[in-house]
């Protein structure tokens, strides 16, 4: 008899989280969700004030990476505001190098020589691109990854 209640307990407490879960479920109202709600968005991880000591400086990271594709351009030589950055063998990423730079607002040249085949004319190409630093920024990234450059 004490097995047989037992099981009834069980079964009724099963029954009643079933129907307490359906009640949940359809108690949502889908039609008073927007689809255009945002459900993911970016985080800023960069820096949220100006650099100690100096705040008319702007912080510069310069990342260089070849190419990801299979037989994509690599980089010959990276050369920002008059610097060489100089070059690492590549990783198993495909990652360069990377410089940081602090500097004031302004217009700075960003040239890079990408080597495309070795057998193919012209078998390197150089690129150029002006870097213009705005003085509300507070930092900046530049990605350089084969013929392609991209600022953030």
């Amino acid at each position: 008899m004490k097995e047989q209640n037992f099981i009834q307990t069980l079964f009724v407490l099963g029954i009643s989280l079933v129907v307490l879960n359906l009640f949940f479920y359809f108690s949502k109202n889908p039609e008073n969700i927007e689809p255009n709600t945002l459900l993911a968005q970016n985080t800023y991880m960069g820096p949220t004030e100006p650099i100690p000591g100096n705040p008319f400086l702007v912080r510069v990271e310069v990342l260089v990476r070849d190419s990801p594709a299979l037989a994509g351009v690599q980089i010959r030589n990276v050369i920002f505001d008059q610097q060489e950055i100089p070059l690492k063998p590549r990783d198993i990423l495909g990652k360069r190098a990377s410089a940081s730079f602090q500097l004031p607002p302004g217009n700075y040249t960003l040239r890079w020589t990408v080597e495309k085949d070795k057998v193919i004319w012209p078998r390197t190409t150089t690129h150029e691109e002006i870097i213009t630093i705005d003085p509300k920024d507070l930092w900046i990234q530049i990605l350089i990854e084969g013929d392609q450059v991209s600022i953030s």
